[in-house]
């Protein structure tokens, strides 16, 4: 069925089922009302099947359409190959639970959802701001599901030791405070480090900690253009430096030796390892690590705060993962997928997966009753804050961010230039998607 047929098939559904637009985004009842046919749903995707199953009975107990539902749970380091070959066998999901990171990379694989049939003023009121990245000129490429923002942990006890009551708001209190913490032994090895910041092999989150400074310092990475997608990593937008170069050169700072603010280098263990051992002060993470963390250490005396900011900038930014439910091209139920996928991300869908997951919700009417608690209050404001970029492919897109801060670290190519470097490279990756 190609694109024009499924619109059709689509809008004639939706002027039976559309009340107020979307179904979806009345309330905790949505599609699930209708008495539109279902037929056999298949879902492919890399969360839990325990959680998704849990999902699909609640749906089906609710009126007993969802029976032909199934779920499969994938691999995450084969779910791009084995999409890849089911498509070329004719073969393959209804619906595909796609990570953000994913989306260049499968724009030609799955369909666009038609405004007319989920208008963008719905999708935006509906879903966090990073959603927007599946939003094109004509529709909507996938319906979030979860987010996982990047926040700070910060271990207690250390803070304490110094005297130092509260965890850094901006940037350029770690300046302050990295040698306060830091700690090195006569030879000048560093026995407790301030932050993971400055290498990339042994930084857990290296690309998106870096990808976060360079969101925050107004540079979106990657643009659409008349001629596709572009790399502006190496734009000045107005300002004197170009804000990546500038980025570039915060994180770079703190594995410099001869700079008061080092804490970092290669000889050191893998960050969050270094955090759950109780020898560094802070680690930038994601939310889904935080029950890791504390069976990893349970004694690990810890907090969890929202990621530093640039001060006086206007806005609140972090870095965030996202998956989303799209409509593969070749779907033999088109129809049926999208009124699944919908049903998946209503209220009461939404409201369950994050509980299971630990996560916050990626819906803005359930992030608007912030819970009080510690920890999920920050997850909550986190997620509202959380962006990210169109990342054409992320394993290649790791080796050009590695490159870039290990050509500075090391010397061999000045920092304007590796930025530009850089910028050249994802923009040859991009061409060839």
């Amino acid at each position: 069925m190609n694109m024009t047929n499924f619109q059709i098939v689509v809008m004639a559904i939706f002027v039976v089922l559309a009340i107020a637009g979307m179904l979806v985004f009345a309330g905790v009842g949505g599609l699930g009302n209708s008495d539109q046919e279902i037929g056999t749903v298949e879902i492919w995707g890399t969360v839990p099947a325990e959680t998704m199953n849990k999902l699909i009975t609640q749906l089906n107990s609710n009126n007993g359409r969802f029976s032909a539902v199934t779920y499969t749970q994938k691999n995450k380091e084969t779910y791009q190959e084995e999409f890849i070959e089911a498509l070329a066998a004719g073969a393959g999901p209804d619906l595909l639970l796609l990570a953000h990171d994913g989306v260049v990379r499968n724009r030609e694989k799955i369909i666009e959802i038609p405004y007319d049939t989920i208008s963008e003023r719905d999708f935006k009121n509906t879903f966090v701001e990073e959603g927007e990245i599946y939003l094109t000129d004509n529709g909507v490429l996938g319906l979030p599901f979860t987010i996982d923002p990047m926040i700070m942990y910060w271990n207690r006890d250390i803070f304490q030791s110094v005297g130092i009551a509260n965890p850094p708001e901006f940037w350029d209190e770690l300046f302050t405070l990295s040698p306060k913490i830091t700690q090195r032994d006569t030879a000048s090895n560093i026995t407790r480090s301030f932050t993971a910041l400055g290498e990339f092999t042994n930084v857990e989150n290296a690309k998106e900690i870096l990808s976060a400074f360079i969101i925050q310092s107004g540079n979106r990475i990657v643009v659409p253009t008349a001629n596709g997608l572009q790399s502006i990593i190496n734009e000045k937008l107005d300002f004197a430096t170009p804000p990546a170069e500038a980025a570039v050169r915060f994180y770079t700072e703190f594995s410099n030796p001869v700079k008061s603010v080092y804490s970092w280098n290669k000889s050191l263990p893998n960050s969050k390892e270094l955090f759950v051992a109780g020898d560094l002060a802070i680690y930038f993470g994601f939310a889904s690590e935080f029950e890791t963390i504390i069976r990893s250490n349970p004694n690990l005396n810890f907090n969890i705060s929202p990621l530093p900011q640039l001060r006086d900038a206007n806005t609140k930014i972090t870095y965030g993962k996202m998956s989303a439910f799209t409509i593969p091209g070749n779907s033999k139920n088109q129809a049926g997928a999208l009124i699944v996928g919908l049903a998946l991300t209503n209220i009461e869908s939404i409201m369950q997966s994050s509980a299971d997951f630990n996560l916050p919700p990626v819906r803005r009417d359930i992030l608007v009753n912030k819970p009080t608690d510690a920890v999920n209050s920050v997850f909550y404001d986190a997620a509202l804050m959380s962006k990210s970029w169109l990342d054409p492919d992320s394993g290649k897109t790791d080796d050009i961010f590695r490159n870039l801060i290990e050509s500075v670290t090391s010397g061999r190519v000045r920092l304007g230039d590796a930025v530009s470097l850089a910028d050249k490279e994802l923009d040859l990756l991009l061409r060839s998607r």
